[in-house]
């Protein structure tokens, strides 16, 4: 975020005609969530909208268990964080509620991970922190759209009668056009949209 912004909105774009409440209580699978913030306490705080999230488990491909651990200490939810950050650079101890593991190479090897830990932890919510670690959704290659279907079907047909939700989010920071949306492989897509803006009256205090 620039000097001198701070958060002065956020938007929520949906492709349902539901309000947010609604579709955080309505049944559904898989949840795409879009956004352009830099900012883990955003994102927390998405989380922290659900009512009764039960435990959460997320997976972070993009941030360390000691930069997003501070951000959770008021959620609602009982937290379980899977780093695969760390291990590319030291070695570390799992504890109760972080584990570590390398970072997955593929969406074929998220779903080893995926298996892993839904067994392990049985979570009600599962987190993927970030989808754009493995695809660009303002162009995608015929191969990585078969990879990104093949994912969004094991999802469907291996957790659609459990109590398992799924939260993938896409990191969108450079405000790219998304030409390849996967409407047809996830139940509800939103945006998150952080607005900033230059509090002109704090400069008069």
């Amino acid at each position: 975020m620039k000097e001198g912004y701070e958060v002065v909105a956020v938007n929520y774009w949906k492709s349902v005609n539901n309000e947010f409440r609604r579709i955080t209580l309505d049944f559904w699978n898989t949840l795409l969530l879009i956004h352009d913030s830099l900012e883990f306490r955003e994102i927390a705080s998405f989380l922290n909208k659900f009512p009764y999230p039960g435990k959460i488990l997320y997976i972070s491909l993009t941030k360390t268990n000691d930069a997003i651990k501070p951000h959770f200490k008021n959620m609602k939810s009982k937290i379980f964080v899977v780093d695969c950050v760390s291990s590319q650079v030291f070695e570390k101890k799992g504890s109760q509620d972080c584990l570590f593991e390398p970072a997955p190479s593929s969406l074929n090897e998220m779903v080893e991970l995926l298996e892993k830990y839904s067994k392990q932890i049985q979570p009600d919510i599962i987190v993927l922190d970030s989808l754009s670690q493995f695809i660009d959704l303002s162009s995608i290659s015929t191969s990585k759209g078969r990879e990104l279907y093949s994912f969004l079907d094991y999802l469907k047909s291996r957790y659609s009668k459990t109590s398992y939700r799924f939260i993938i989010l896409y990191d969108n920071t450079l405000s790219k056009e998304l030409a390849n949306l996967p409407s047809t492989g996830v139940d509800v897509i939103l945006k998150y949209e952080v607005i900033t803006g230059r509090i002109d009256w704090k400069d008069n205090l």
